[in-house]
């Protein structure tokens, strides 16, 4: 029998799916990007991908999934090893930045074409983004209400920034990765602006 692409490569077929999947959602968005063509991408027949995901919708849910496991662990880490509040928001933001360079091509299907009626209520794919969403919140707003209990915070709606700082990093990503215009390297300024918006005064 025949092997297929991936297992030619060492990749197995439900790797070589993903691999395929999210560089043409990337390239294309998801709409554009029919299950044959990834198939044909990823070197196997197109029935072998409905064995390992049942729809289009899945894979994408797959991917997603993965990415967002992978950032919220990210910024967990930085909270932990964080000496104070701040820090954490610091380390989460250097983070976000080194998280965008090296998972961009997720990032993109994530910006590019995004399927919003996934969204709807009651979906498996809007719990797997709200719940992750909502978990990302409360971890920058415990770590604002611990720097305002260490000091390193002034008083702010610790909810309400957490928010703002997410909204930001989201529009940092979408203008890195998306810009038809060359962006200047603004790491450092994002994170003196983040630093001096939150840190309090003596």
């Amino acid at each position: 029998m025949e092997q297929e692409s991936g297992e030619k490569t060492g990749v197995s077929r439900k790797e070589a799916i993903l691999m395929a999947a999210t560089e043409l959602f990337a390239q294309r968005g998801y709409g554009a990007t029919p299950t044959s063509e990834i198939a044909q991408a990823a070197g196997v027949a197109e029935g072998t991908l409905f064995h390992h995901f049942k729809t289009k919708e899945g894979i994408l849910a797959y991917i997603v999934k993965d990415m967002l496991d992978a950032y919220v662990q990210g910024i967990e880490i930085q909270a932990e090893k964080a000496s104070n509040g701040l820090e954490g928001i610091r380390g989460g933001i250097r983070f976000h930045f080194h998280f965008i360079n090296e998972r961009s091509r997720e990032v993109m299907v994530m910006l590019r074409d995004f399927p919003f009626h996934l969204m709807e209520a009651n979906t498996p794919f809007r719990e797997i983004v709200t719940t992750r969403f909502f978990h990302l919140v409360k971890l920058f707003t415990d770590l604002i209400k611990t720097g305002q209990k260490d000091g390193s915070i002034r008083d702010i709606s610790a909810e309400k920034t957490a928010f703002i700082l997410i909204g930001m990093l989201n529009g940092l990503g979408r203008q890195r990765l998306m810009c038809p215009l060359k962006i200047p390297d603004i790491y450092q300024e994002v994170l003196d602006f983040c630093y001096n918006s939150l840190v309090k005064r003596v």
